[in-house]
């Protein structure tokens, strides 16, 4: 299933980059005679076949593919004309009924979109594969890296679903690397609150165990949580979570009872989303902790300053680097890139 995410995305590449092709040749001649002009950056859409709806933006081969995968799915409920608050008044009444639609975005909003580590509050839909490097993981003792697919399919204004699948290799004492597969998590999300200026849902991680126990996995747990997003002005945002994690089985005797997972992620964007292959540049810093609750509480604090931005018409990457603030064992230090896909 990752891979199947890769080929995705690879796919994707291709076909947004031959769709930007006329775009960026314009952009290079005139920046050879100089003669840029601001308002002649945008981002070519994709040529939609003859049979697409008129009012369905056009979309890439890749992304027509994922749509129709999922289409039963994430069309059953058509979307609101005009965008509509959601609250805890109209929590039963409203949202169930009413499909998704990506909220238009001004000149001084702050971009709705996850970053690297933090759960994200609100709604995407897309198709993200992110890969991360943990250098000195058990106090030095091992490398490990993880490549993880993540689907994230919004059945309507209140309700999402979201898939994790991944894949596991570790490194000990400069050995081969040993690859497994991961854990898969499913993930649905209820919307609780949601303005223009703000997102705040509810979240279950449920962890199944078909996972590699030679790479650590194999488990299952628990993990209830909460995500907030508010718009801070001046394209600032600020992401916030909290939630505790519950093992289930599959853990080593003496395992902590709970997980407190919490973390806080200011963003600032600098750019606009039609700047030519720096889209959204955004700025960000994710401060991430956990703090287990067994006989002797540790807490691990992290900080992964990154920058996401969008380098064609519905494809976006990101980076960071995160490390310790905290003395653990738990890492030295870890590299994360992502790629993602809107669909």
């Amino acid at each position: 299933m990752v891979f199947f995410g890769l080929t995705i995305l690879v796919l994707g590449f291709f076909t947004s980059l031959r769709a930007a092709e006329p775009q960026l040749l314009k952009t290079a001649e005139s920046f050879a005679t100089s003669e840029v002009k601001s308002n002649a950056l945008s981002y070519p859409t994709c040529s939609a076949p003859p049979e697409a709806h008129q009012e369905e933006e056009e979309k890439c081969l890749d992304q027509r593919l994922l749509l129709g995968l999922v289409r039963p799915l994430v069309d059953k409920y058509p979307a609101e004309k005009q965008r509509q608050d959601l609250t805890f008044k109209n929590f039963f009444t409203y949202g169930w009924d009413v499909g998704w639609k990506e909220p238009d975005e001004g000149p001084n909003d702050a971009p709705r979109f996850g970053l690297l580590r933090i759960q994200r509050a609100f709604w995407e839909r897309e198709i993200r594969l992110v890969h991360s490097y943990t250098f000195g993981v058990d106090g030095g003792a091992a490398d490990e890296q993880e490549l993880e697919m993540e689907v994230e399919l919004p059945i309507n204004r209140r309700f999402l679903i979201e898939f994790e699948p991944a894949v596991l290799s570790v490194r000990a004492n400069s050995r081969s690397w040993d690859f497994g597969g991961g854990d898969l998590k499913v993930i649905p999300q209820v919307m609780l609150w949601e303005t223009k200026d703000l997102s705040f849902s509810s979240i279950l991680v449920v962890r199944t165990p078909t996972g590699t126990r030679r790479v650590g996995e194999g488990r299952t747990s628990l993990m209830p949580s909460l995500a907030l997003w508010t718009d801070l002005g001046e394209r600032s945002g600020l992401h916030t979570f909290f939630g505790a994690e519950f093992p289930l089985d599959g853990y080593e005797a003496g395992h902590r009872d709970a997980v407190l997972q919490y973390g806080i992620a200011p963003a600032k964007t600098v750019t606009s989303k039609d700047t030519m292959l720096l889209g959204n540049l955004t700025f960000f810093a994710e401060f991430n902790g956990t703090t287990d609750m067994g006989r002797q509480k540790q807490t691990t604090l992290t900080l992964l300053p990154g920058v996401r931005w969008l380098l064609f018409k519905d494809f976006w990457l990101a980076t960071g680097y995160e490390f310790p603030l905290t003395g653990t064992k738990a890492l030295e230090s870890r590299v994360w890139f992502s790629i993602y896909r809107d669909f």
